[in-house]
């Protein structure tokens, strides 16, 4: 989430192998769609449109996968299991800032310079924010399901500086050819970008930033330990802002995190227990009308996604 991942789909639609679902955020593995809609909806979403011929790759980009937990990964696994997934990753405090001035400023439709410190604390300390933020647990959680090699972790920093190559490595890994230009209308264009969406300007206080520092050192340091260096800079950064605490922000910290926060944390956690349940017995479901999910797999929908 906020990752460039609206220009990626914009920009995959135009390549001759790729056909993409029309709606760029399917999120049905494991969400409330799934409840609504079965496996054969799933397959309509990519069927090519005025009877063309179809394209070799088909796939999806719904961020909110990233926050998926183990056991429904692995289900996705058995059903699909020759799906490429592409994660893009971008700096931690700059991803979570980004993300609370989207849901303060467009989703909320409220004034960004109006909302004070202790609601962007709270908006950091929310679970969908934490699980969106925690880039270690997201690569184990589908490099476990599908084997690493299935994974491609690319940059947002290499998205703006050098989009052909990052486009093109991204293209490699879903088996699509190369190289390809991408075309020049998006070379320069930012889509669903921030500013664009957020009436204001807003730089992120420096009690915020203190805060993402110290949420989210020990993620991004066990991050750095899996991708063997590739995010140090990153390591070095929150570690010298963390470094910068204050004994208020230390007290704001414990405030947010055990009192303030901890009702809605509750009720996240309990609202997600029994949707977990209604998904797992609609998962059974599947299995009873297909025979088995990897039947389905076989069969029908053999489909590379782009989560």
């Amino acid at each position: 989430m906020r990752c460039g991942s609206t220009w990626l789909y914009q920009v995959l639609k135009c390549h001759p192998d790729v056909q993409l679902a029309e709606c760029k955020e399917l999120d049905f593995f494991f969400m409330r769609k799934m409840l609504r809609y079965d496996l054969r909806w799933y397959e309509e979403q990519f069927e090519p449109a005025n009877g063309a011929e179809p394209k070799p790759l088909r796939g999806e980009i719904s961020p909110l996968y990233a926050r998926l937990k183990q056991w429904q990964v692995n289900r996705i696994a058995t059903l699909l299991p020759a799906a490429r997934i592409v994660l893009t990753l971008r700096h931690p405090i700059e991803r979570v800032w980004s993300q609370a001035l989207y849901e303060f400023g467009h989703r909320s439709h409220r004034d960004v310079r109006k909302v004070g410190p202790a609601e962007f604390l709270r908006q950091v300390e929310r679970p969908r924010s934490q699980l969106s933020s925690d880039y270690y647990r997201t690569i184990k959680i589908w490099s476990n399901a599908f084997g690493r090699d299935a994974l491609h972790v690319g940059f947002f920093d290499q998205l703006r500086e050098d989009p052909d190559t990052y486009l093109n490595s991204v293209l490699k890994h879903i088996g699509a050819s190369i190289p390809w230009t991408l075309p020049e209308e998006f070379r320069k264009k930012k889509v669903w970008a921030t500013n664009s969406l957020v009436a204001h300007d807003r730089e992120i206080p420096e009690i915020i930033r203190w805060y993402i520092a110290d949420r989210l050192l020990e993620p991004t340091e066990r991050l750095n330990e899996l991708l063997e260096g590739r995010v140090s800079a990153w390591v070095e950064e929150l570690r010298n802002i963390r470094g910068q605490t204050r004994l208020s922000w230390r007290i704001s910290r414990e405030l947010n995190r055990f009192l303030l926060s901890l009702p809605e944390r509750l009720a996240y956690e309990g609202f997600h227990a029994l949707l977990d349940v209604r998904l797992w017995l609609r998962w059974r479901q599947f299995q009873k009308l297909s025979g088995r999910p990897e039947n389905v797999a076989k069969q029908d929908l053999q489909l590379h996604g782009s989560y």
